[in-house]
């Protein structure tokens, strides 16, 4: 078929159908110059940073890419995914979007209330102010009380709290492509945050501000101005990681990560069933506490629970001087009792040949719980790496790193989990927890 002749095809077809040819779409790129000024607060004097640097930005409906400093961060809002490309190395590294919003939120709360208890003891101290806080995280709670004022003059609108600058903003734009006024205001959230109450107030805004200045105080304060230079609007071709290689940090609990094979659903099924025949086996021959650790391994892998069998089992496992220890040492759940439970698990740990890694699952977050937290960590660890499918592992490990604010150590656990066994019981709060977060903080999505 001639060049003219495909020409003519691809007219009739898209008269006839529209919308079969559509171009390409387009999505708006957007540059700015980036001056940031920074000085330390605390700690002995130290002189003023400054620096100044390009900024690239692609506002997508389902991704959105900032560029700067030989670094390139996706946010993949259709995966829920948040990839970090070294330009210079070729390497990316894959995290849950939600660690971001998981971090802000854990960490707003925790600041709120230190600020409520250390303004109770009449100590006054401007990280922890409400109103601070709020713009650092860019978030607020239901109860907030905070007032932003704002005033104009010299073709700007500078927002303030108690006089206190927190954000100037030109009123001079550049236009947006139809459709891409709520993505810019994401990205702006995403990359410098800022008060919600200021944003609410920049909601009929059209377009781009020719300048923003944002002042954030933490431990250090930082004056940020962002100019934009120039907005483009190339076809989209999405956002490609082909030329990347795939890296993750060497040290746990990514090493251990990377022993839950591709297939890991079927693994598990495998293993279950292996460990069902091991406990029948160990029961068969008076081997009770094995027996009673072979059944764990399949609830903590699966999540199914046999309660016949245990029913059935009972009065034979009760006789078992392992068992009467471990029961034992279970049942122990006040402060003074939890260091000879840990001991005693511990104890029979190292004494049984089979399925150590199960008590080490319950002496890891007994020792976590009495905040020896390197030994706790290192159970769980230990059990993860001798049986990669226990999802009760990933599941422990995740909360523990959750409460240590460790959010991407915690979702990429979370997210182990889930290849696991994804609708294993534990998970529930897990999977309840992006739930919320995504309702509560929809402008992040």
């Amino acid at each position: 078929m001639n060049s003219s002749l495909r020409r003519l095809c691809l007219c009739i077809l898209s008269a006839a159908l529209p919308g079969l040819m559509a171009p390409l779409a387009a999505h708006p790129v957007l540059t700015f110059v980036v001056a940031s000024h920074i000085e330390v607060s605390k700690g002995p004097p130290q002189p003023p940073t400054d620096e100044t640097f390009p900024l690239i930005v692609t506002l997508g409906h389902q991704y959105l890419a900032i560029e700067a400093k030989d670094v390139r961060t996706i946010y993949d809002f259709d995966r829920n995914r948040i990839f970090e490309l070294d330009l210079k190395k070729k390497t990316y590294q894959d995290d849950s979007l939600y660690t971001n919003i998981g971090f802000r939120v854990l960490e707003f709360y925790n600041r709120i209330h230190l600020g409520n208890a250390i303004r109770a003891a009449k100590i006054e101290t401007p990280i922890i102010q409400p109103a601070l806080v709020e713009h650092l995280f860019s978030l607020t709670d239901d109860n907030s009380q905070t007032v932003i004022d704002s005033t104009k003059q010299n073709g700007e609108t500078a927002f303030l709290w108690q006089q206190h600058p927190l954000m100037t903003v030109s009123s001079k734009t550049e236009k947006l492509p139809a459709g891409y006024q709520a993505e810019y205001w994401r990205f702006m959230r995403y990359y410098v945050a800022g008060h919600p109450k200021i944003y609410a107030s920049l909601s009929s805004v059209n377009g781009v501000p020719k300048k923003i200045t944002l002042v954030r105080t933490d431990q250090k304060s930082e004056t940020r101005s962002m100019t934009l230079t120039g907005i483009t609007t190339p076809a989209d071709t999405g956002y490609a990681l082909e030329e990347f290689a795939h890296s993750e940090p060497d040290r746990e609990p990514y090493t251990a990560l990377k022993l839950v094979a591709a297939d890991a659903a079927a693994q598990v099924k495998t293993r279950a069933a292996a460990a069902l025949r091991d406990r029948d086996s160990a029961m068969s021959q008076g081997r009770y506490l094995d027996a009673l650790l072979a059944n764990y391994e399949v609830y903590f892998s699966t999540g199914s629970q046999d309660m016949a069998w245990l029913s059935s089992s009972g009065d034979k496992l009760k006789t078992d001087p392992g068992v009467v220890k471990l029961a034992g040492a279970l049942s122990q759940h006040e402060a003074p009792q939890l260091p000879a439970a840990a001991d005693e698990l511990s104890s029979l740990r190292t004494k049984t040949n089979v399925r150590p890694e199960i008590i080490a699952l319950f002496e890891g977050n007994i020792r976590l719980e009495m905040r020896q937290v390197s030994q706790g960590e290192s159970l769980l660890l230990g059990a993860a790496k001798r049986d990669p499918y226990l999802t009760s592992a990933w599941h422990d490990l995740a909360d523990f790193y959750y409460r240590s604010f460790r959010m991407p150590e915690a979702w990429a656990c979370m997210d182990a989990a889930r290849r696991i066994a994804p609708n294993h019981p534990m998970l529930k709060p897990l999977n309840e927890l992006e739930r919320t977060l995504r309702a509560k903080n929809p402008e992040f999505f």
